[in-house]
């Protein structure tokens, strides 16, 4: 009989808490580098970094409303609505690495925030610390935990700062059966931990949007990840539903110009007209502001993969949204496979980039390994049918990750009875697993996972 996804996530929760256990000393809240500016707006307003919690002296906050992602200059967020103590009151929220950049960058004397009711921060305020407007008003600053911070970006929890590294040589010691036992449990802990944060952005911001986003991401690879993440946010589903997909998402972008460089060919100042046609009456609506722009990466890239190109993919993806929709099951995964990798367009198919040239031959707008990502990532990780499981564990992926294969040299060594397993994409979603809550954190050195090991099992 197979065993649950859920026996295996708790099985590997629970090592985690073994190995945190055996340093001996309790878990601090030791710093993380923390995201983006945008990255962490985006992370708030999707309910992810949580709907409140204890102020410094104003007693307990809940965010009822995350408000409007402002797109100009001014508080991140405009109108929400909270409530302290139960009493409600609406106004705006500004987020800050730390409570003292709130002086830093001028927002005390600057009018535009006088209404900020919550001044959120990533770090625990200096003492003494208070958030004054313009007005001399006391505002209340919600300090949000290292830990919330780290589980929204799927990172790992440190051990106490006077405690070794989480980093070991190879388990040597472990018979492949004990260590494919292993992997799908960080691979199960992992999908776990997937679906809880889908679910939780997807109770903010809507289930469709939700998957909407998802796709966003695969599309962007790790290279743009964020950005097509935040501009799904920016230019969301709701409106793209309602205006020219591809002429909405690619302004909101930023990637539309009044003008084409001279080298374009006909054909790309015609399509470029288009867009742009559907854009301008859109733009001052959508536009995003200097300072609020998103952070696109253009190397390395191949030409197919160029941020012009995924966006329209996108937002081809947003006019097909129905068809999509309805096959986001586990047991329509090969329909919607076919949906996507058949995905095609006039002006996509054989161009890279908005002014680049017309390719010879068409390129395919999603491959198939791209949409192997999206199913291990995000549609697999969502039903908690055994099918679904069962599906997740014998898909493969022809590529093995870097990241992948450097975690497995490293806890592995040479052993052959592993390689055959890499290509497995479970494993490979295990070991990036692994990577995070151990090898990624600390140097390699009086590491208690190996240890713990030798007591584990399922």
């Amino acid at each position: 009989m197979l065993t649950s996804r859920q026996h295996y996530a708790d099985a590997y929760r629970h090592l985690l808490e073994q190995v945190l256990l055996s340093y001996g000393c309790a878990e601090t809240d030791e710093e993380l580098p923390l995201p983006g500016e945008l990255e962490v707006q985006a992370l708030w307003h999707g309910g992810l970094l949580g709907h409140g919690g204890m102020t410094m002296r104003h007693g307990e906050v809940k965010v009822l409303d995350f408000g409007e992602w402002n797109r100009s200059v001014g508080p991140d967020f405009l109108r929400a609505e909270i409530e302290i103590n139960g009493v409600r009151m609406r106004g705006d929220i500004e987020i800050d690495p730390s409570a003292p950049d709130w002086e830093r960058h001028g927002h005390g004397a600057n009018p535009d925030y006088t209404q900020v009711v919550l001044h959120v921060v990533l770090s625990p305020p200096p003492p003494g610390w208070y958030t004054r407007n313009a007005e001399h008003r006391d505002i209340p600053i919600l300090p949000l935990p290292q830990s919330v911070i780290r589980t929204a970006m799927g990172a790992g929890t440190p051990p106490p700062r006077d405690c070794g590294g989480l980093c070991r040589e190879p388990l040597a010691n472990k018979n492949a059966a004990q260590i494919e036992l292993l992997l799908k449990a960080a691979a199960a802990y992992r999908a776990q931990n997937k679906r809880k944060l889908f679910f939780r952005k997807a109770n903010v911001v809507g289930k469709q949007q939700a998957w909407f986003e998802a796709f966003a991401e695969t599309l962007g690879y790790k290279i743009n990840k964020v950005p097509m993440q935040l501009l799904a946010r920016r230019a969301p589903l709701a409106a793209l539903q309602q205006a020219d997909a591809e002429g909405l998402l690619l302004g909101t972008a930023g990637f539309l110009l009044p003008m084409l460089p001279a080298k374009a060919d006909t054909a790309a100042r015609r399509y470029h007209r288009q867009v742009w046609d559907a854009w301008w009456p859109l733009s001052e609506q959508f536009r995003l502001s200097e300072g609020r722009t998103l952070p696109w990466k253009y190397a390395p890239l191949r030409p197919a993969n160029h941020p012009h190109r995924r966006v329209a993919v996108l937002a081809l993806i947003a006019a097909r949204w129905r068809d999509i929709e309805s096959k986001l099951h586990a047991e329509t995964a090969r329909e919607l496979t076919g949906l996507l990798t058949n995905l095609s367009h006039p002006y996509w198919s054989r161009r890279s980039s908005l002014p680049s040239a017309e390719q010879k031959k068409p390129m395919a707008l999603i491959g198939e390994e791209r949409v192997k990502d999206f199913l291990v990532n995000h549609l697999y990780v969502q039903e908690d049918a055994p099918f679904a499981w069962e599906t997740y564990l014998s898909m493969k992926n022809r590529d093995i990750p870097g990241r992948v294969q450097l975690t497995a040299n490293r806890l592995f060594g040479a052993r052959e009875d592993i390689i055959p397993l890499l290509n497995r994409m479970y494993v490979q979603q295990a070991l990036l697993q692994i990577d995070s809550d151990f090898c990624a954190l600390h140097p390699c050195r009086d590491c208690y996972f190996p240890e713990q090991l030798n007591q584990w099992s399922i």
